[in-house]
């Protein structure tokens, strides 16, 4: 089994980070070299470079000062770099075939690849390319010319595949892929036991399931504090920045952005930590979360809100908790969110698979106000409640409110309403 450990690169000295630089530097001249050499070729012949042609064509090719961009750097990461883009070209031809006979599913006519407008890309060394000496992992060897990284405590011993160099404007990080061995996870046993779970702001994660616990609600709060921290401290500085320096960024921009990255991405951690644990303790084997990406789509938020959603990254909440979950073989699948938050979970109201502009369904109850949802009978439920409920009834036709009825009994009420609330610290 194979895990990624991402890190900041430290400890660099100016000529390690000035060679780094100059590495990525030709990382990213190559691969724009190559997609115009692949467009050249394509617009002649209507034909296009397989990658052992393209490989071939590339240690010919010469630059403007009349080196060879391939040769530049080592052969393996060379051609890891056109296999990158070999690879991006593919998606586009498969989504250029699928667009014409499915064009509802686009939003525009796929595009081809595009030349890298940064001065820096990627480099990324498989094994073949580097050598781990104990806590250091050294990427050129050349005597006179020796080019090391520090390699995390964590992964000192462990099976490294990988190696990953992302340049940042005043800084490196490191992707480590390594393996290892899946048997000393816990594992869940298939049952049908179901955690279903409603994305949000001030309540992160709204965690409901088919009558195994009762539901809890993971605290959004925090994350929203630091995203707003961060909006407010980067409109000043920028604002001094560009009216006494003509400038748009800065060190302390990039610092105060490395901060707010961090302190999200330990949240999110945190968080999903949590979700896997509760899921382990209570042997549930299937988590479904809803696609609120889609929904976003068609509802609009307003500015602030829309700002809040795409600085929070749900997406990656989603990400890290379907990769811990998968390392104890627990499935995660993402459903269409569409109505959910509207119709009635109590009264069973049916839901259309899919949002429709032109569709204007009626439902048995209504939100009365802020986090609360009422139902035809006057029953109340929590909102994000409700919605998390209903995202389990689209991925499971055969749940419903009768069935959590058989299951917990005369205690239902306390399943409507989460009364413990995880706050991340």
């Amino acid at each position: 089994m194979k895990k990624a450990l991402k890190t900041k690169i430290r400890g660099l000295n100016k000529s390690q980070f000035k060679r780094l630089r100059k590495l990525t530097a030709h990382a990213k001249n190559l691969y724009n070299q190559t997609l115009w050499t692949l467009r050249q070729a394509y617009e002649a012949t209507g034909k296009y470079f397989s990658y052992p042609q393209m490989d071939k064509a590339m240690k010919q090719v010469h630059n403007l000062e009349g080196e060879i961009n391939y040769k530049l750097l080592k052969a393996k990461v060379s051609q890891q770099i056109l296999r990158r883009l070999d690879k991006n070209f593919k998606s586009f031809f498969v989504a250029t075939q699928d667009f014409k006979k499915n064009p509802s599913k686009y939003k525009g006519q796929p595009k081809p690849p595009r030349f890298k407008k940064s001065q820096y890309d990627n480099l990324i060394y498989d094994f073949q390319a580097f050598q781990i000496d104990f806590d250091k992992v050294v990427l050129d060897a050349t005597k006179g010319n020796e080019l090391k990284i520090p390699l995390p405590k964590q992964l000192i011993g462990k099976n490294i595949k990988q190696v990953e160099i992302i340049p940042k404007p005043h800084s490196f990080q490191a992707v480590f892929v390594y393996e290892e061995n899946q048997a000393t996870y816990q594992q869940a046993v298939p049952n049908d036991q179901v955690m279903s779970i409603d994305l949000g702001l001030n309540n992160l994660a709204t965690c409901v399931t088919n009558g195994v616990i009762k539901p809890f609600i993971i605290d959004g709060r925090r994350i929203k504090s630091v995203n707003a921290y961060y909006n407010k401290r980067k409109a000043k500085i920028q604002s001094e920045l560009e009216k006494y320096r003509g400038k748009k960024w800065s060190n302390r921009l990039q610092n105060l952005t490395d901060w707010r990255n961090a302190r999200i991405n330990d949240c999110l951690h945190k968080a999903t930590a949590h979700v896997v644990k509760i899921c382990l303790v209570n042997n549930i084997s299937k988590v479904v979360v809803g696609d609120v990406t889609k929904s976003l789509d068609h509802i609009n938020l307003g500015k602030k809100t829309n700002q809040n959603f795409v600085n929070l990254s749900l997406g990656q909440f989603v990400d890290k908790l379907r990769y811990k979950l998968g390392l104890h073989s627990i499935k995660l699948t993402v459903a269409n969110e569409s109505y959910t938050s509207k119709a009635s979970f109590v009264d069973g109201d049916k839901m259309p698979k899919k949002y429709v502009k032109e569709a204007k369904p009626t439902y048995s109850g209504k939100r009365i106000k802020r986090g609360l949802y009422q139902s035809q009978d006057g029953t109340l439920v929590n909102a994000d409640a409700n919605g998390a409920y209903n995202i389990l009834r689209k991925s499971d036709s055969k749940f419903s409110f009768g069935k959590l009825v058989e299951k917990v009994g005369d205690y239902v009420k306390d399943w409507l309403h989460p009364t413990q609330r995880v706050f991340i610290k």
